[in-house]
């Protein structure tokens, strides 16, 4: 637990060197002023839909930026005689990486009980956005894992938010009405993640909250044994072995 914890209090300092936590505020500070110059008092709906946006991409983007630099910065080398272990390294980086989605979270919360009406319970909402933050996580692993630079990395996350985000997005707010495409989504685990998130606001069936949870708790399981397995083959090529 200690190794954990210093780990993580490494991780967070990197944040800020990197400057990555300031961009995470200044997204937040982008969603709350969406938030005030839209002319919607109840945000009860809205609230769910922005943080989805904001959780996925910025969940995928955080944890490959930071693993880049230290490529970059030949750190990801002193792993190979480092006494801590893959897991505390991996779980270590997946912990940093849902602080700034929570507190995206938490400053439009705020925000919106001084100035709008939003009827969620924070914790369970919190809940939902460390589920979908760990899922996406996991993602933004294997996609460093075989990004060459930022730049690829860069592509490779709007090539996944053209085929996984787009699509939930456009049934959402109901730009793409055909029956068939609003249930082909179900198939995607974005959907998962914003069924689970809306149904912290209320705004889902049960029986969709039951089957996204289910989806992204199995799928975060995969997803890790993958991350984990490939780990060691990734840490050597970067090294040169």
């Amino acid at each position: 637990m200690s190794k954990l914890t210093t780990l993580v209090k490494g991780e967070l300092f990197r944040l800020r060197k990197y400057n990555l936590l300031a961009v995470s505020l200044f997204v937040s500070a982008i969603w709350v002023g969406l938030l005030h110059f839209l002319n919607i008092e109840n945000v009860t709906k809205l609230i769910p839909q922005l943080i989805f946006i904001d959780v996925t991409t910025m969940a995928m983007l955080l944890v490959g930026v930071t693993f880049i630099y230290e490529r970059d910065e030949s750190t990801i080398r002193t792993l190979l005689v480092s006494p801590i272990s893959k897991s505390e390294y991996i779980l270590a980086k997946m912990i940093c990486n849902i602080i700034p989605s929570a507190l995206s979270l938490t400053i439009m919360y705020i925000y919106s009980k001084l100035f709008k009406i939003i009827e969620i319970n924070y914790f369970i909402l919190l809940g939902a956005v460390i589920l979908v933050a760990f899922f996406h996580s996991l993602i933004g692993f294997l996609l460093t894992y075989y990004s060459k630079d930022f730049t690829d990395l860069l592509m490779t996350i709007m090539k996944v938010f053209f085929v996984f985000l787009l699509p939930v997005l456009l049934v959402e707010f109901n730009i793409v009405t055909n029956e068939i495409f609003r249930k082909a989504v179900y198939l995607l685990p974005t959907k998962s993640a914003l069924m689970i998130l809306m149904g912290a606001a209320g705004k889902a069936q049960t029986w969709e909250i039951i089957v996204s949870l289910i989806y992204l708790l199995l799928g975060s399981i995969a997803l890790y044994y993958l991350v984990w397995k490939n780990f060691d083959s990734h840490v050597l090529k970067e090294s040169g072995e």
